[in-house]
């Protein structure tokens, strides 16, 4: 029994030190205005930044691949209204008066089709968007002219969300098409478009790419950020060197900082969404229970990192340095906020070297039951991470006064 009891009574002093700990971190950082800032106001302007600059439309014409794969013929029978060549027409294909007018330049794909997806061409050579006018479409059309019951006629339309300007462009097909339907047809549901995304990103728009990438950009650089500074300061005072001396050990003095930066990434993804919605109408029926985990190991992963960096930056004013030349090559290379398959070959296996791109992919996996099945891999990464990043921080942190 008094095993027992004095069993019980460490757990509880244990308890009691990172409580207090967390609760002292707590207190400081509130105190602190630049991490007050890079916690709860970085999200929101980094939110309203990159979701009005996605947002944004320039002048430059918007280049839209096209394949007609229609056979104007069809039998021993020929129309006299050809309706593929006069949807190209009225897109504005050798007019270049009437594309400069619709924001549009048309660019006929060479796309072998035996051997390769339009979507997969699309992904291996970064075009944003294509369209498809099937075989058989003129036919379907004009017999909807002797035939009030046929079917609709349907070209296809395959984007990439990750551009905004993709629901542009399909907007200007629209407009296209249906102006076609008024003139040819004197009804509006005729001729449509079926539009499909690019693999993986099945229902999501720009800002739902955005967001989840977002969320973990702001929490990578605030835990970074603030541990690293919080921790060399401590060294340069002394205060640090005093925590040798109490029953305080360095893995709750670890883990109270990892419950605090926890707390705060909630908070985070909280006003990330809160203003993705409000703002751009981020689709809240994205969200699973599971990116809960995402964000408690994200947290630890970040957390642990920021205790090596620290375990080897001695000065104050040299750790933001320090700190900023691991936060922003990982912010814009990992694919947190850009796509990673836009850029280049090399740079997308430089992506996969950061822990920024595991969890940012974790998260977007789980937004869509399409691709769930694929959230496990970088989500067990994750988990991996955390635990291993956490635990070498905690093991090589150093208490001893610089």
């Amino acid at each position: 029994m008094p095993e027992q009891e004095t069993f019980t009574k460490k757990i509880y002093l244990s308890l009691r030190r990172i409580y207090g700990q967390t609760v002292s971190t707590a207190i400081r950082w509130v105190r602190s205005g630049p991490a007050l800032f890079f916690t709860f106001i970085y999200p929101i302007i980094m939110i309203l930044l990159f979701g009005y600059i996605f947002g944004a439309t320039d002048d430059s014409l918007y280049t839209l691949n096209y394949l007609n794969e229609d056979v104007y013929q069809v039998g021993d029978n020929t129309y006299a209204f050809n309706p593929a060549n006069q949807i190209l027409q009225n897109l504005g294909l050798n007019n270049d008066t009437l594309a400069e007018s619709l924001n549009l330049k048309l660019v006929q794909a060479s796309i072998e089709t035996s051997s390769i997806t339009y979507n997969d061409w699309m992904k291996n050579n970064d075009i944003p968007y294509l369209l498809v006018i099937p075989s058989g479409w003129s036919a379907a059309v004009n017999e909807s002219k002797v035939n009030a019951t046929a079917p609709q006629a349907l070209i296809e339309y395959y984007y990439d969300p990750s551009y905004t300007s993709s629901s542009i462009v399909q907007s200007i097909i629209d407009n296209v098409l249906q102006e076609m339907n008024i003139a040819e047809f004197s009804i509006p549901t005729v001729v449509d478009v079926v539009a499909s995304t690019t693999p993986n990103r099945e229902g999501l728009t720009y800002i739902d790419f955005i967001v989840p990438g977002m969320i973990m950009v702001t929490i990578s650089t605030s835990s970074m950020m603030g541990m690293v500074s919080m921790v060399t300061e401590d060294r340069q005072s002394g205060k640090i060197d005093k925590y040798s001396a109490s029953p305080l050990k360095k893995w709750e003095w670890a883990l109270s900082h990892g419950l605090w930066h926890t707390c705060t990434s909630f908070a985070i993804s909280i006003l990330s969404v809160l203003t993705g919605w409000i703002v751009f109408g981020f689709q809240l029926s994205t969200i699973h229970p599971l990116m809960i985990g995402v964000l408690i190991f994200g947290s630890m992963t970040f957390t642990g990192l920021a205790l090596v960096i620290s375990r080897f930056v001695k000065k104050t004013e040299a750790a933001m340095a320090a700190t900023m030349s691991f936060v922003f090559p990982q912010m814009f290379l990992s694919g947190a906020i850009l796509p990673a398959e836009i850029m280049p070959d090399f740079m997308q296996t430089i992506a996969k070297i950061f822990p920024l791109y595991y969890v940012s992919e974790a998260m977007r996996n789980m937004m869509l039951e399409s691709t769930f099945h694929l959230a496990w891999v970088p989500l067990g990464i994750t988990i991996g991470m955390g635990v291993v990043f956490f635990t070498v921080g905690s093991i090589i942190t150093d208490w001893r006064k610089e």
